[in-house]
């Protein structure tokens, strides 16, 4: 499933989810209320019905002690003018007496809570005579048995109890039949004792009326749960359209540039370098975008290197990315590893020349010392001019040992070229004068590369310099110095310049001693001819 589609629905998912629990938690919620509301309804109408109850009771109450105090002889006297005489006696004014109590109780019949309330007046003594009864006036003046519910007990004496136990008047609920039924339903009274007469004066009222007004407040309220469902639900429909709608939209707005940096990722995938996205956000997907330009940046500068690298350019310059481009690195070493290789191939290279230039030059300064025979004459200058010229050297002599005379013992030039001086051009140097000497005793080669101002001049058409290097280097044959070799030139003289010109000294030591030997064996041939 695509992101495109994902986001919408699973926003869509998470916002009917929502609301479903939010839904959920506040009906609940409001049930929850609005059964405790019923609750407290059903309470405060207890309350309430209790009250008009005891109202009612006490305007009878009221009704029938002024009716019974009006009744009095004082009362009839006052009220009727009545004069007690021989003709009016007691039972005339008690006449007159029941005569406004029954007018009174007759008023009372109609005083009743409701539909199905009733007024009712009996006797407080047993067998609890009913005086007057609203309702069911044929049970008037006689007594009656009325049971409590499922109980044996009879319901006036619950009236008796009641009214002893609260100081004359209280509240009594109790199990009794409702007329013109057969169930027995909870019924609350109120009762009074009106002590002049002994009456108890009662109304009450069945439960079943406050249960239909807590069954009304109920219907209410399950209604307005009804409706508030219906509304959430409308309410939620409308919410997911929007949001679903929106978020297309929005998803549309964020999958595409996503798709198109895809597109770029899977080009670049396939080795292909690809080019920039014009695309300008400020978001995250701006972020990746950048990101995707560095990319893109860095492939082509890895192919860019890559292809300078491949056509031989091991200088070419590569920037990294950051200092954790691990393919910049790896790129950046494999370069110098080529570079190293190369370098490595170019010594071998020059070392090979070297070694031919010096295998070639030891075979042509070879051919001449074999070729001489003179090893204080021809064949020594021979030498040193050829060297010379392999070397660049300017300035040079050969010294060669003359041990003749025990006692007069010193270096011989025997060739030399480019001397300029007459101050340079010794022809006998004793051991231990001058470098010349000084590397006769020693038997170490001497390598000058910084000479006194004017030790050495050389001449030339472009005028005259000083050389920078001046070497000499002892001819020992068998540990015994037989010579010296001098070079100067203007340019240091390399490491295998210096090697080529020892193993050139070793073969002129050797000349020299063979030519040695030689002379000796013939000086000593003519001693013996002549």
């Amino acid at each position: 499933m695509k992101l495109k589609t994902k986001l919408p629905l699973f926003t869509s998912f998470t916002v009917l989810t929502s609301i479903v629990l939010i839904a959920f938690y506040s009906i609940s919620k409001f049930k929850a209320n609005a059964l405790e509301d019923i609750q407290k309804f059903k309470k405060d109408q207890i309350e309430t019905l209790t009250k008009q109850l005891k109202d009612i009771v006490n305007i009878a109450y009221d009704m029938i002690d002024h009716s019974y105090r009006n009744s009095s002889d004082m009362g009839v006297r006052e009220r009727y003018g009545f004069e007690i005489t021989d003709s009016l006696d007691d039972e005339n004014v008690k006449m007159v007496a029941i005569n406004m109590l029954k007018i009174t109780l007759e008023n009372l019949r109609v005083l009743r809570f409701g539909v199905d309330g009733y007024l009712w007046i009996n006797e407080y003594e047993p067998p609890y005579v009913v005086v007057m009864h609203a309702s069911m006036p044929e049970l008037e003046g006689d007594p009656h048995v009325f049971y409590v519910g499922d109980t044996d007990e009879n319901v006036y004496d619950a009236y008796a109890d009641c009214i002893r136990a609260n100081n004359g008047e209280g509240i009594l609920t109790y199990q009794f039949y409702k007329p013109e039924t057969s169930e027995w339903i909870s019924k609350i009274a109120f009762i009074k004792l009106y002590e002049p007469l002994g009456w108890v004066i009662g109304t009450g009222v069945y439960e079943d009326y406050i249960d239909e007004l807590v069954l009304e407040k109920t219907v209410a309220l399950n209604t307005r749960i009804s409706n508030l469902v219906r509304i959430t639900i409308i309410i939620g429909v409308i919410l997911i359209l929007i949001a679903t709608i929106v978020l297309y939209y929005f998803g549309n707005s964020v999958t595409e540039p996503i798709k198109m940096i895809e597109n770029q990722l899977n080009q670049m995938s396939q080795g292909l370098v690809v080019e920039k996205l014009a695309l300008e956000r400020n978001d995250e997907i701006g972020q990746m975008k950048k990101s995707l330009d560095a990319l893109i940046e860095g492939f082509a500068s890895y192919a860019g290197f890559a292809k300078q690298i491949g056509m031989g350019n091991l200088d070419s310059q590569f920037k990294l990315l950051s200092s954790k481009d691990n393919l910049g690195n790896s790129l950046l070493e494999m370069r110098d590893s080529l570079r190293k290789a190369q370098e490595e191939e170019e010594r071998r290279k020059e070392e090979n020349k070297r070694r031919q230039w010096a295998a070639e030059a030891i075979a042509v300064l070879g051919d001449i010392i074999r070729m001489g025979d003179d090893a204080n004459g021809s064949m020594v200058s021979k030498v040193l001019k050829k060297l010379a010229e392999y070397i660049d050297a300017q300035i040079g002599g050969i010294f060669v040992l003359n041990d003749r005379d025990k006692d007069d013992i010193y270096l011989e030039q025997v060739a030399t070229i480019a001397y300029q001086k007459a101050k340079f051009v010794q022809h006998r140097v004793y051991p231990g004068e001058g470098l010349v000497g000084q590397c006769y005793l020693e038997k170490e080669k001497i390598n000058m590369t910084k000479l006194p101002k004017k030790y050495i001049e050389i001449h030339s058409g472009l005028g005259t310099s000083s050389p920078k290097n001046l070497l000499l280097l002892p001819l020992i044959m068998d540990e015994k110095v037989l010579g010296i070799l001098e070079l100067a030139s203007t340019h240091v003289f390399e490491d295998y310049e210096i090697e080529f010109m020892e193993r050139v000294a070793q073969s002129l030591a050797i000349a020299i001693a063979s030519s040695r030997i030689t002379s000796s064996v013939y000086s000593q041939e003519m001693e013996l001819v002549n």
